[in-house]
């Protein structure tokens, strides 16, 4: 395979093409007095897992690039912690590389120690709606010193090189887009700053270390409103590296914002949706540098073909990489049938990007130190029996049998995966079953023993007679309101929706008009709704909330922001259900008072699940009992994952 080669980055040779991009994550490894061992362990995980290329979390340069969650470094604590950092990834084979960017004109200056307003070129507003601060000529000197003196403390400490972040609509990007740069003087002409800078940085780190640059191949913004466009980047990543000063190109897509939904798509994305702009990025440069393919590449086939094709040099499989540290690995030891492939989800990396990430079905993201731990060898080997076939149960079979647990997974279904098979007629959710299939087919390659259609009730656990039990019996959606009603419109759970069914009767949705009374403002009720009105349901959502969906990660909460229009489907915010009567719901504005009578055919009650835990206590009286999933408090296959894991790593 072409992705298993070696490649030179100028002066570095990678042992092959994969790449873990940067992306946010535990940044806190920046703050002062802060050990940076959950990010250390993190990184050193996925090259020990085999990837070529580490290329670490954008690094604030300057204190007038602070944002909410992130830091600007001090030169004697970072030292250490990169010292740490490129001794711990280098002995498992990998590079490593250090981001790094200013904010410049985004978001907001609040956060700020010092209240340092936004630094910009012209005196531009952010998106987030504060007028920036123009800097002077010497204050932009100021920070491109503060690149410089950034780089050689990386390289000085270990690191194999720097990436100069010009995408998402940072200060570098901005220097070159019309609507952020209208300077009449130096810094105003054409790449004057990129360039400076360039040369700058690469003086601080010497000819020894790589040096690449990240470009949009699409700023998503029209020429003619100011930006860039596809072509012009094109043109400037050519001139970029025509300057000899790089080793590699990096690229991203869009100008910030709401942009990082289009450009780390979910589920709802193609696959190699920019590849086609990766080439014309390559091709725009003539190739003299190696580039970077990104966007959405989670199989190493579509890797291989990317390379085979000549759209890239190197593939970055970032995500791919937090859903499964081990891809390269698995690979060179040609199990790659056994990968665990990204779903798309983006719940548990991007959607948390201000929080300390994790993965929709890799528990050990974040823990991996924790789980070192955990991985202690057992006394002896128990009768385990998992009560519940959903993603905790399945979760905690699949890891109490790896620990060497006589593990019996019972599901009173007909199947496993519990209520996360809903998402099965969903259109593109129905990746989120992959995560199913995963687990489905390692337990096949363990010794676990699975009983479809089989109830553990008491008499069950008594004649199996367990050492210990993990019960996973998850919880049922319920059609309670919460509110007065006379029955005059009929009440469905939200289960029974995804399903279209009513009194376990199919029924065609064409034409009906539907109340979601959504409570929970999360990925579940989302799913419901959205999948009611592409069954031809005219769906009015009301939420207590501000606006919609309140409890979504970013980028599925703007991808269905721009749906809904499309779908038909009406938001009232800041609403609640007052009662139903007389064939009417009669919606309360919650600050108003206001009463809106309205009529519909039926109402779904987008209210949390009830507990399956019935038999908690009964089955204690037997054997030590851990309770995993929703079962434990109703959320979602994210939590349950993590809950079946630790379960089975602890019993």
């Amino acid at each position: 395979m072409k992705m298993l080669t070696p490649i030179k980055l100028g002066p570095i040779e990678l042992r092959n093409r994969v790449v873990s991009t940067a992306h946010a994550a535990y940044t806190d490894f920046w703050q002062a007095g802060n050990t940076g061992e959950r990010y250390m362990a993190y990184q050193e995980r996925r090259s020990e897992g085999g990837t070529g290329l580490i290329i670490l979390t954008a690094m604030h340069v300057h204190h007038s690039s602070q944002i909410p969650g992130h830091y600007v470094y001090e030169a004697e604590d970072i030292a250490k912690k990169y010292q740490q950092m490129s001794t711990r990834v280098h002995r498992h084979g990998a590079k490593i590389i250090q981001q790094l960017f200013h904010f410049g004109v985004q978001q907001k200056s609040d956060p700020r120690d010092d209240w340092t307003p936004l630094w910009g070129f012209s005196g531009t507003t952010s998106l987030a709606g504060e007028v920036s601060h123009k800097m002077s000529d010497a204050e932009i000197e100021e920070v491109i010193d503060a690149f410089a003196r950034t780089a050689k403390i990386v390289v000085d400490n270990g690191l194999d090189g720097v990436e100069l972040h010009g995408t998402h609509g940072y200060l570098i990007q901005q220097s070159f887009t019309p609507r952020a740069n209208r300077r009449d003087d130096r810094w105003g002409e054409h790449l004057y700053f990129v360039k400076t800078l360039a040369q700058r940085v690469r003086d601080a780190i010497g000819p020894d270390k790589a040096m690449g640059f990240r470009i949009s191949v699409d700023d998503f913004i029209k020429p003619e409103d100011g930006g860039v466009g596809i072509d012009r980047l094109a043109e400037i990543a050519n001139e970029v590296t025509g300057t000899g000063l790089f080793d590699y190109l990096n690229h991203s897509e869009g100008s910030g914002g709401v942009d990082y939904a289009r450009a780390i798509g979910s589920y709802r994305h193609t696959f190699g949706e920019w590849l086609p702009l990766t080439r014309n990025l390559r091709d725009a440069i003539g190739a003299r540098v190696p580039v970077v393919g990104v966007g959405k590449i989670p199989t190493p086939d579509l890797a291989e073909r990317a390379l085979q094709a000549g759209d890239c040099d190197l593939v970055g499989m970032t995500r791919a990489q937090i859903a499964d540290p081990d891809l390269v690995k698995k690979l060179w030891h040609g199990i790659g049938h056994r990968i665990r492939t990204c779903t798309g989800s983006n719940q548990g990396c991007y959607d948390r990007a201000r929080y300390p990430i994790t993965c929709f079905h890799n528990p050990e993201v974040g823990e991996e130190n924790r789980f070192k731990k955990l991985d202690v060898p057992i006394e002896g080997p128990k009768r385990v029996l998992v009560v519940g076939g959903g993603p905790a149960g399945i979760k905690a079979a699949e890891i109490a049998a790896r620990r060497g647990h006589d593990v019996t997974l019972v599901e009173a279904g007909s199947r496993l995966g519990g209520r996360l098979n809903l998402v099965a007629p969903m259109g593109d959710a129905a990746n989120l079953l992959t995560s199913v299939n995963w687990i489905e087919q390692e337990l096949s390659l363990l010794p676990v023993r699975i009983l479809l259609q089989t109830l553990a009730d008491e008499a069950f656990v008594r004649d199996f007679k367990p050492d210990a039990i993990i019960m996973a019996t998850g919880a049922v959606s319920t059609s309670d309101l919460g509110a007065e009603s006379d029955g005059s419109i009929p009440v469905i759970s939200s289960d029974a929706a995804a399903q279209g069914l009513f009194n376990e009767v199919k029924f065609d949705l064409t034409g009906t008009r539907a109340l979601m009374v959504d409570v929970r403002a999360n990925y579940e009720t989302a799913l419901v709704m959205e999948s009611l009105a592409k069954r031809g349901s005219k769906v009015t959502v009301a939420t207590p909330y501000l606006h919609f969906g309140v409890n979504i990660g970013a980028s599925h909460q703007y991808e269905y922001l721009q749906s809904l229009p499309g779908l038909g489907i009406d938001v009232l915010p800041t609403t609640v259900v007052a009662r139903v009567q007389d064939g009417e719901a009669h919606l309360r504005h919650a600050f108003s008072g206001a009463i809106s009578p309205q009529g519909f055919d039926f109402i779904v009650a987008g209210s949390s699940p009830t507990p399956r835990d019935e038999l908690w206590e009964v089955f204690a009286r037997y054997a030590p009992t851990k309770l995993a999933g929703d079962v434990v408090a109703p959320r979602s296959a994210l939590e349950a994952y993590r809950e079946g894991d630790r379960a089975g790593r602890t019993v």
